[in-house]
This record gives C-alpha cells, structure tokens and sequence, in this order.
C-alpha cells in the first residue's frame, strides 16, 4: 500500500465517524426536544430508519404479563406491513432470550439469506459480569424464524434491547426486506440511541410522576380548601365526596360517619351509583354488615421497617396479613435491620373484583343490579378514635385487544396471522384494577376528611359548650338580679314594717301614758284616748296578721273552707263595717250584688274583701266606691270559657300607673315610695289576696286609666251553679 492510498483511506474513516458523530448528535437532540414519550419514539424509529436505510424501525414495548406491543414504527415507502398497535404473546419471545437481553444487553443480527444469526454482547461490564458467554456467537437460524420472517418479506432483522431500571422495558428492532450487513459502527451508533432512548424513557418517566403529584396535590388543595369553606358542614361534605369520587374515576361513592353518642346510628352522604340492600336484609345501611364493621373497628398499623423506602409500600397495604407480606418484600439496608416506627395508619381496603372477595360473598346480591365491580373503603380515624369510612365504587369495563393476528390485507400477514387463534380479542365485564396512584390520592383525601370531621366536631363541642356557659351565665344573672331585688324587697319590708309596727305601738303607749299620767281634762277625753290606743291596738294586729299570712301561705299551710255563701248577706255586713269611715270622708260606698251564693272561704273571702274596699277607702278622697258581684263568662283562655262569679271593688281615686299593675301583687310592693309615705301599709294586702283567690280557684286583676282615674280590682270565683 503506497502512502497515497493510506491518506486516502484514513480521510474516508474520518469521514464517516464525522457523519456519524453529526448523525448521533441530531438524533440525540431530536430525542430531547420533548420529554413526551410517544413524541421521542417516533423521532427515534424515524430517525434510525434513515440512518440505517432499512424498510421498517419499530419500538416494541413488554407489557407486565411479558406479552408486547408495537409503540411505535417508521416505515419506507410500505416496502413492509405495519405492525404498529398489534400486540404479541408472551412466548413469542422465549425467557431465556429476554434474559439475555438483560444480562448481556445481547443484540441478534438475523440474515435470512445466509440463515445464520449473530449474538453479540455488550462490552459494558455492568449488566455482563455474570454473563458466562462473551464472544460473539454465531450460529444457524432457527427454522421457524427463518420461516417466520420470511412470510413478513423480512431478509434481515436487527434487535437492540431497551432497558429500564435494570429491566427489559422494549426491543429496538430493525427489519429490512433485502439482505443487509451491519457494521461495528452502525451497531455502536444503535445502541447508543437505545441508550439515549432509556434515558428519556426515565426522563419521562419522572415528568409523569411529576404531573401525576401537581394533580393529586391539586385534587388534595381543593378539596382542602372546600373542607374549610364556610358553608354548612352538610353540604361540604355532599359536595367533597362528589369530588372524590370523580377523583378516580369512580361510578359511586358512600360517606358514613359515626355519632359521637352512644347507641345512635350514624350519618350517611351517598353519590352516584349505589348498592340496593334487598327488602328482607336485616341491614339498614351496607356499613352495618360485618365486613364494613370489621374495617371501621379495625385498629391502625403502626409499621416498623428496615427500609427507608416504605412510604412506597403504604398503599398497597390491604390488611394485617398484607402488611406482613409487604414487610417480608423490605430489604436491609447494609445488612442490618433498623426498626422504624411510622404513624399509624388505617388499614385501607382495595378490591379490584367483589366477586372474587370471600369476604363479600354474603353482600354480592347487593351489588348485582348494579355494574359496580370494584370498591375501594378508606376508614377514617383519628388517631384511636374511628370516625366512619369512605368507600368509592367503580364499574366493570369492556376491554378490546388486537394481537397480531389481526386481519390486513397485507398477503405478508399472513403468517403472522396464522400464529395466533385470536386476533381480536374482546373481553365484557372486566374489573378496572385500582392503581397505586389512586390508592395513594385516596388515602391523603381520607386523612384530609378526617381531619375536617374531626375538627367539626370540636367546633360543634366547643360551641356547645361556649352556649351553655351563655346560658348558664345569663341565669345566673338573672338569679343575682332576683336576689338582689329580693334582698331591696326585703329591706323595703323591713323598714315599712318596722315602721307600720313602730307608729301604732307608739301611738297606743303614748296614749296609755297619757292615761296612765291622767292627762285628760274630762271623761269624754278620756274615752277618745282610750279609742285611740284601741285602734292603733287593732291595727297592730292586722299587720301582724297579714304578716302571718303571707308567711302561711307562703309555707303552704294556708287551709280553705269551701261552702256555700250567701253573697248579698257577706256584702251587706260588709257595707256596715265600712259605713262609718265613708261617711267620714263623704264618699258614697254603694253594693250592687246580682248573685246569690258562691262557693267559697267564707272567712278568707271576708278577708279579700275588708282588704279591697279598705284599699279603695285609703286612697279615694272623694266619689263613690262600687262593690259589684255578677255572673259572666270567663274569657281569659282561648280553650275554656268557664261560668264564673266575678266580685270587683271600684273607686274613683289615685288610680295606678298602667305599667306597675301587675307588680301591685308581688309582695311588699307599692306603686311608688310616695304611696307608702303618704298612706302607709306594708305591701302585702294585694298579695295576700291574689293568693287566696288562687286557693279558692279563682284569679285576680287590677284596671286603671291611670294616675288619678280610679282603680277596679276584681276576682272571680267558679259558679256553683254550674
């Protein structure tokens, strides 16, 4: 070789490593353009394609059943059929060969013509170090492949695997419908791009984790913020597991929560589609069959682990038994077990097929009118205390599925058509798995509901609380103000008393000194002032017997005497009694009697009645006082218009405020001190009297126009003749 020649060489090499230097780096910043997975496939195969100048690139992706499907595809000019979409079956890639594609990174290299296949390795000794072959071996064809590709108009066949995480995640397959050499460049070239597509796959990866997180803390932040909206409890409730269950899909959902109180029956919110219990069931709601009950009474787990990563593991647990499986699956972390001890959490529930659950089977005819298929119960504590459960329905599903028998006019499918029974495969009625994702999303919703129940029901116990103690607040002010005015009305009694007392006592041993002494001039002096001791004797008395009264009938120990009494006779004696007095002061004392007896005390009704016309004497200067007694109807309840005797004393004196009529009856009270300055009296005939007519079943009141306009007080008493 003359040196010319080896120039030249040398400048061809160098470019083609610069052509394929250029060629890489476009298709690897093609590849990162995007991090949408379905966008860098297709760039991928379209851009290997054109670098290796065959017929067909495609991306065939393994499924988690190790069967696989066609991704994506780049075709030239239809030179071959389009496989793109079909799947295929697991054992259309035996084990052993999807072993070495993880082991070796093992890339196969199919001629047709020559009916030889070359398996060569990866020279990385990463995945290759427990690889027992590493030279490159060649051997025969299988005839079976040899046929199998042939029927496609497939001569040549290039197969690069796609790893992930240190699994088979796909197969980067070149076909081509001539023969076709590959060089070690070419080679090195494809599976550089097999790596630049695992890097992207990861990549991809991580931004759908991502978008998945900003969703579910999307879903988590507003259904957070309706938790806490200042609307009524109910509806927040009603609203959020709508929410919810449109969260994951599903068709229904079931809120019940417990009552704090013993013994009562909880609270329900439904939406969507929902089990019908059966006429004859014992059960008033689901949540009170076994099942429901064992998951709401269910302690929380505490998790002890030896992996830093369990919170991965979290929402896979199903129970006690498998917590304990998932325990099993934790690795050591450098060969030694570290307990950590997690928050408690409840013990949710996923079940991808009701009818698959043991556990259901006594509840599955509730389900059968329904498509619901799949449920998930989140119970809701907090801490120890259980709250209720969320449970979220989801419906059974038709699935469609097209293997690569599928039929195509393409006379080239046709034996790939004849490997399969079934190229269409239509599957009614399947179950929808629940996903890791919305297990999670479920669970961190079920902790947000809890918190929101729980602090309700605080809110609602402090509130509670916060009025009663208004409450009791309120009454005992009201109770401070009755003793407080009990206590000015007891003074009050006691000064006037004292003063009632203190002015006939006076009066009568003055007057018995006077005699006493003999300061009279003449028997008839003498005669005056013995009188006037009497009197102020006698009124001595009265108040001390009206003290004795109140207190009497106060204690309860007042007695009645109902007889017979002969009105006009009671009324006329007492006209007698007080004829001197209102002759004295020139007021005309009239008796006008229309009844003849009534049932009554004779003595008490004497009393009432020297007390009354005494009153209106007392405060009446000029005028007339009326005593009339008639028979009417009494009006005073809406429900019972009974017959009665109604008995009033009416003057034409001071008169009343309107305002204070009614506080006349408490005890010890007058209008105002003025009255009881310039009358006196104790405040306890009105009283005395209002409570006599009571013990006779009568009742009492006072009318006045007011100040200066007279007074009528009448009672009533039951007509005997009735």
């Amino acid at each position: 070789m003359n040196q010319p020649e080896s120039s030249s060489r040398d400048e061809q090499i160098e470019q083609s490593l610069l052509s394929q230097g250029t060629l890489l780096n476009r298709m690897t910043n093609r590849i990162r353009q995007s991090l949408e997975l379905p966008e860098i496939l297709s760039a991928t195969v379209a851009e290997m394609r054109s670098f290796l100048g065959t017929d067909r690139v495609k991306i065939y992706r393994f499924q988690a059943d190790d069967s696989g499907e066609v991704i994506a595809e780049s075709i030239y000019q239809q030179r071959l059929p389009s496989l793109l979409g079909l799947n295929f079956p697991a054992d259309d890639i035996p084990m052993e060969a999807r072993e070495m594609f993880v082991k070796a990174r093992q890339r196969s290299i199919v001629d047709i013509t020559t009916q030889q296949i070359s398996l060569t390795r990866l020279s990385s000794p990463e995945t290759a170090e427990d690889l027992a072959v590493v030279e490159m071996l060649q051997r025969p064809v299988d005839p079976c492949h040899v046929e199998y590709l042939t029927a496609m108009g497939v001569k040549s066949s290039l197969v690069v695997p796609i790893l992930h995480q240190r699994q088979l995640w796909g197969l980067l397959v070149s076909h081509h419908a001539e023969s076709k050499a590959f060089s070690e460049a070419d080679l090195e070239i494809v599976q550089m791009v097999a790596d630049q597509v695992s890097i992207a796959i990861a990549q991809s990866n991580l931004l759908s984790q991502a978008r998945e997180q900003a969703r579910r803390e999307a879903i988590i932040n507003q259904i957070s913020t309706l938790l806490h909206a200042p609307l009524n409890i109910q509806e927040i409730l009603q609203i959020v597991l709508k929410r919810v269950v449109q969260s994951v899909g599903g068709s229904g959902g079931r809120l019940f929560l417990l009552t704090s109180e013993p013994n009562t029956s909880g609270s329900l919110y439904t939406y969507g589609k929902q089990p019908v219990l059966a006429e004859d069931s014992q059960l008033d709601l689901l949540e009170e069959s076994s099942f429901w009950q064992q998951l709401i009474a269910s302690p929380s787990l505490t998790l002890q682990s030896s992996s830093l990563d369990i919170g991965s593991l979290l929402p896979h647990i199903q129970g006690e038994a498998a917590l304990k499986s998932s325990m099993a699956l934790m690795p050591e972390v450098n060969g030694e077990v570290r307990p950590i001890v997690y928050q408690a959490i409840p013990s949710i529930r996923a079940i991808d097929d009701l009818y698959q659950e043991p556990d259901l089977a006594a509840l599955q005819p509730t389900f059968a009118t329904s498509q619901i298929r799949s449920i998930l119960i989140m119970p809701l504590r907090y801490g120890r205390q259980s709250l209720g459960c969320l449970s979220i329905f989801r419906d059974e599903v038709d699935t469609e599925k097209l293997w690569a028998g599928h039929w195509d006019s393409d006379e080239r499918q046709q034996r790939p058509r004849q490997s399969f029974k079934i190229w269409r495969e239509l599957k009614s009625g399947q179950a929808q798995a629940w996903l890791r994702s919305e297990i999670e999303l479920i669970q961190s919703l079920g902790t947000h509901l809890s918190m929101a129940v729980m602090q309700n029901r605080l809110y609602q116990c402090e509130r509670e609380q916060r009025l009663l103690v208004e409450m009791r607040n309120q009454e005992l002010h009201a109770a401070r103000a009755v003793a407080e005015e009990a206590s000015r009305l007891k003074s009050d009694f006691l000064s006037s008393t004292s003063h009632e007392l203190r002015t006939p006592l006076a009066s009568t041993l003055n007057y018995l000194k006077l005699l006493k002494e003999g300061f009279y001039d003449n028997e008839e002096e003498l005669k005056e002032y013995i009188q006037v001791a009497y009197q102020s004797a006698e009124n001595l008395v009265a108040i001390i017997n009206d003290v004795l009264d109140i207190a009497k009938i106060e204690a309860g120990r007042m007695n009645i005497n109902l007889e017979m009494v002969h009105l006009p006779t009671l009324l006329q004696e007492e006209q007698n009694l007080f004829n001197l007095d209102s002759r004295r002061k020139g007021i005309a004392l009239i008796v006008d009697c229309e009844v003849d007896n009534v049932e009554a005390d004779k003595v008490k009704l004497r009393q009432i009645l020297t007390n009354l016309v005494s009153n209106a004497l007392k405060f009446t200067s000029q005028g007339e006082i009326r005593i009339q007694a008639i028979r009417k109807i009494d009006n005073s309840d809406p429900n019972f218009h009974p017959q009665v005797v109604e008995i009033s004393v009416a003057d034409t004196g001071i008169g009343i405020d309107i305002s204070k009529r009614d506080l006349l009856f408490e005890p010890f009270v007058q209008a105002d001190g003025s009255i009881k300055r310039r009358y006196g009296g104790t405040g306890l005939g009105l009283t005395i009297c209002r409570r006599l007519v009571e013990l006779m079943g009568g009742r009492i009141w006072i009318e006045s126009s007011g100040k200066d306009q007279g007074t009528k007080v009448s009672f009533t008493l039951p007509d005997p003749n009735v």
